[in-house]
């Protein structure tokens, strides 16, 4: 079966296992997914069976939408409320407008190190395995871009964060960035992916929802923004055998199709032609 599925995953579920119930429900052998969900994580995911899994690579990864909770006051080895708390301080009250002077500090490009709780590899091992064995090993900074934030005091010590962030963001670690700029600790105690560039949670479906009464939506609307789709019309029979094309077009990156069918990823190269990089058929 080839779909494309919005998926609204659960809590205290694996990313992983949220695919696999998707590919037993409809007993497909191929399925994949465009960005992991920590367990406790909620919200959007995009789920792909059959041949849309070769689409996995050009899909929407950027923009990502998400709505956090935290508390300000703890922090712990997770950056979450299910670790190990590490350290407690009395936090202060912070006007509305201290906050958001805060987030403007964070927008556009910033560098920040991934936490040991998370699935990045470093050596073929996962950071969250060696964190889980008492192993905390050096990580790189890497660039994250923060296109809107924001966080308002809901109420106590809690406090909620929106914000729409790159490909590769950790929120927990963007909180405890947030609170340390304000003299802070604070600790993530709740995550919802609301949306990935236009696909929001509007267009997601429960697993309850999909087994009764699934919508799958058009492929299209989960490929990059980057790719641009050019129909394949008499370049048919060269795209289909991986053939190179010559296109008189500026356009780096394309996806030839064949009516709503894409048949092929292509690239241009430096002697200016078009290279296939990936059938999709």
């Amino acid at each position: 079966m080839d779909a494309v599925i919005i998926l609204n995953k659960p809590e205290e579920m694996t990313s992983f296992s949220a695919v696999r119930n998707c590919r037993n429900l409809f007993r497909e052998k191929k399925a994949g997914h465009t960005g992991t969900l920590d367990p406790n994580a909620t919200g959007v995911m995009i789920v792909l069976l059959g041949r849309y899994t070769k689409l996995v690579p050009y899909c929407i990864k950027d923009h990502k939408h998400y709505h956090a909770e935290f508390v300000m006051g703890k922090c712990t080895d997770t950056g979450d409320i299910w670790g190990t708390v590490l350290e407690e301080r009395k936090p202060v009250v912070h006007s509305e407008e201290e906050l958001q002077k805060t987030c403007l500090l964070f927008l556009g490009d910033s560098m920040q190190v991934p936490p040991m709780y998370s699935a990045i590899k470093i050596n073929g091992q996962k950071l969250v395995d060696l964190a889980r064995k008492g192993i905390e090993v050096e990580r790189k900074e890497r660039k994250v871009h923060i296109s809107k934030l924001s966080v308002t005091h809901l109420h106590d010590d809690v406090y909620a964060m929106d914000a729409v962030v790159s490909s590769g963001t950790y929120i927990r670690t963007l909180i405890s960035d947030f609170a340390q700029s304000l003299g802070e600790l604070a600790t993530m105690t709740s995550l919802v992916r609301m949306g990935i560039e236009d696909v929001t949670l509007e267009d997601a479906q429960t697993f309850e929802e999909l087994k009764e009464h699934p919508v799958f939506i058009d492929p299209r609307r989960v490929i990059d923004k980057d790719w641009k789709f050019v129909e394949a019309g008499i370049y048919e029979r060269y795209v289909l055998s991986g053939r190179h094309v010559t296109l008189h077009s500026n356009v780096p990156q394309v996806i030839f199709t064949k009516g709503d069918t894409m048949l092929a990823a292509y690239v241009k190269g430096e002697d200016g032609i078009y290279h296939c990089q990936r059938g999709l058929l």
